[in-house]
């Protein structure tokens, strides 16, 4: 069995119902800020009664509060939250018969409300109970049964390491404590024998005796009491409470005892490790009990640690999640390990305009195969923040993701900075993603929402990641094509199809295409060609080629900029065609070309320091709107 969906209504970030699913090993919860991935975490814990949870219990900040900018509205009525429990083998169905699904016995419910109001101890009155019904005794042992572990994002693992009673180290030793009537355990004897010799001490007998002179002679033998020294006690429990962990910096069998160190002189990262591997020899040996399902939750594994120990702890959890059957879930911030875990692991939390969060498991969108390859790997070689975004600009190569980002400056100014205060596209918490192809089809299957049916001409409607996805693409068409606005020509661009099928099918995806190249197209726009050959005379008179050229191409520049600019199109738009073609194959000295990616690192610093009457074409002007106008 394994924890596959969760419903939260009322509680922190959640107002309306919120769903959410899980894996039955390793889900990784990503997601901006706010999105909700600690309160689905809090979530879990409070359901199943966590160790800690059970301990602070509920408060009423932790009901659910909406926020508006007119009035003060009240808190949720009531929390509640509902699990459902799938694949219970036919043992733990009998096991569980009590939440038993009444149509299906391979799943079980577990359900809490918790009212707001406090009852005559001050305390929040909460009903569980198990199944589809609220009626009926609960079998507290069947929630025991269920293990939860909760590691907090900003954990002291040092302290929790440390000799103390109920320390995580001490936990692990619970398991060999003898039963009830049992014999003593082997650690007991020994130390009791060993305490009955050191008692004989002379130290110990003379500090006695003077303590027992003393009260004889302030009381006298009638009213006085007797006192005798001992070592404080020698049970199980307290024996393993004064365990500590030490560490040595590398992993050695024959490291001698004395050479390991305090863990309060290790990094706080290797303590983190050190932790997270006592939680889990602790679940390991859950196997032993009466244990019938182990939840570990961690938020924010990543802390204290550089990117390859987080990929190494990763790669490690996901071997846990099958080898002990574990099922993990953790979040994270780290585009490392969100891009070093599978695809199918990921689950995204989004949240519009403040309302209720959203989440989109991953392994639900159904991504071919091979675009599953193609993205994984992709991520793993990138470590994208493609997922943490509230809309994503992909465009072909570097030079459209230099350019792009100081135009959309430009856009911004224009269309929003009257209205809110934002400059930038991270204001909006847009990302460009630099594809170096035209993969648009492998990249938006997350998003988009729908499938083709193969053999059909039909469209499945599937769930998606619910972000905003404009890809920007040349239409390339015949080389020797000059198309203006009024003379369009055909578009060989192989995945120009996806522009009319995502207005067709699509909520979050649209393309957005030109006439025929980046550098072609905002040479036509304005005054646009000035700054543009300004940029390539620069390169010419610093590391241009022969001189032969130089000349020519000089002449050639010089002539275009000095235009009014209020010239026919068609004629622009040979200058245009003429000017890409120096800037593909203009050569230096040195033969290195100018090319597209220089000369659009010049341009963007040139935009950086002076955009003021630089014209913004209009398929990359609608693209950003349509990312930023959620």
């Amino acid at each position: 069995m394994y924890l596959s969906k969760l419903k939260i209504k009322g509680y922190k970030a959640f107002n309306e119902e919120f769903q959410i699913k899980f894996n039955r090993g390793l889900t990784v919860l990503i997601g901006e800020n706010g999105s909700g991935k600690s309160a689905v975490i809090d979530a879990v814990r409070l359901l199943l009664n966590e160790d800690e949870f059970g301990r602070i219990g509920i408060t009423d900040s932790q009901f659910h509060k909406p926020i508006t900018s007119k009035t003060v509205e009240k808190s949720a009525d009531y929390i509640e939250v509902n699990a459902e429990f799938s694949d219970l083998q036919p043992s733990e169905g009998v096991a569980y018969l009590p939440w038993i699904d009444a149509s299906d016995n391979t799943k079980a419910y577990l359900s809490k409300k918790i009212a707001n109001k406090l009852n005559g101890r001050g305390q929040f009155d909460h009903a569980i109970w198990g199944g589809e019904s609220t009626i009926g005794f609960f079998e507290w042992d069947l929630l025991n049964a269920i293990s939860c572990i909760y590691l907090p994002p900003l954990r002291d693992a040092q302290s929790k390491l440390e000799a103390y009673r109920g320390s995580r180290l001490s936990r692990l030793f619970k398991r060999h404590k003898p039963k009830k009537g049992e014999q003593p355990h082997n650690l007991e004897t020994q130390f009791n024998a060993l305490n009955k010799e050191l008692l004989k001490d002379d130290t110990i007998i003379n500090v006695n005796d003077a303590i027992k002179k003393y009260l004889k002679e302030s009381l006298g033998s009638v009213l006085g009491q007797d006192a005798l020294i001992q070592f404080s006690e020698v049970g199980y429990d307290r024996i393993v409470e004064r365990l500590r962990l030490l560490f040595y910096p590398r992993i050695s069998e024959d490291t001698a005892p004395e050479n390991f160190r305090d863990i309060s002189e290790n990094s706080l990262g290797y303590n983190n490790i050190l932790y997270l591997a006592t939680v889990l020899a602790e679940l390991e040996g859950l196997e032993l009990t009466d244990t019938k399902h182990k939840i570990l939750l961690i938020e924010e594994p990543e802390a204290h640690l550089h990117p390859q120990l987080q990929v190494k702890l990763l790669q490690y959890m996901e071997e846990q999640s099958i080898t002990n059957n574990i099922q993990i879930i953790l979040t994270t911030h780290s585009a490392t390990i969100t891009s070093s875990c599978k695809l199918s692991s990921l689950n995204v939390l989004t949240v519009r305009n403040q309302g209720n969060p959203l989440a989109t498991l991953i392994s639900d969108c159904e991504i071919d195969k091979e675009s599953e390859y193609f993205l994984e790997r992709w991520l793993d070689i990138t470590k994208s923040t493609l997922f943490f975004a509230k809309g994503l600009i992909f465009v072909e190569g570097i030079a459209e993701a230099l350019v792009i980002k100081e135009l959309s400056r430009i856009v911004i100014k224009n269309k929003y900075a009257a209205t809110i205060n934002a400059r930038f596209l991270e204001d909006f918490s847009v990302s460009i993603i630099n594809l170096n192809g035209i993969y648009f089809e492998h990249f938006m299957q997350p998003f988009k929402g729908y499938k083709n049916i193969d053999n059909q001409d039909k469209i499945k409607n599937i769930p998606s990641v619910p972000i905003r996805c404009a890809c920007i693409t040349d239409c390339d068409p015949n080389k020797e094509e000059k198309p203006t606005q009024g003379t369009k020509c055909d578009c060989c661009n192989p995945q120009y199809y996806l522009k009319e099928e995502f207005e067709t099918n699509s909520k979050n995806c649209r393309v957005f295409s030109n006439l025929k190249t980046f550098e072609y197209d905002l040479a036509l726009e304005g005054k646009n060609l000035i700054p543009m050959l300004t940029i390539f005379l620069e390169w010419l008179d610093t590391a241009g080629p022969t001189k032969t050229k130089v000349s020519k191409w000089k002449a050639d520049l010089l002539k275009w900029q000095d235009k009014d600019w209020k010239t026919k199109k068609q004629e622009k738009a040979s200058i245009a065609y003429e000017f890409l073609e120096y800037i593909e194959t203009s050569q230096n000295r040195a033969k290195q070309k100018l090319g597209k990616g220089q000369f659009a690192q010049k341009l963007a610093f040139k935009l950086s320091t002076d955009n003021s009457e630089f014209v913004v074409p209009k398929y990359i002007e609608d693209a950003i709107i349509w990312v930023v106008n959620r």
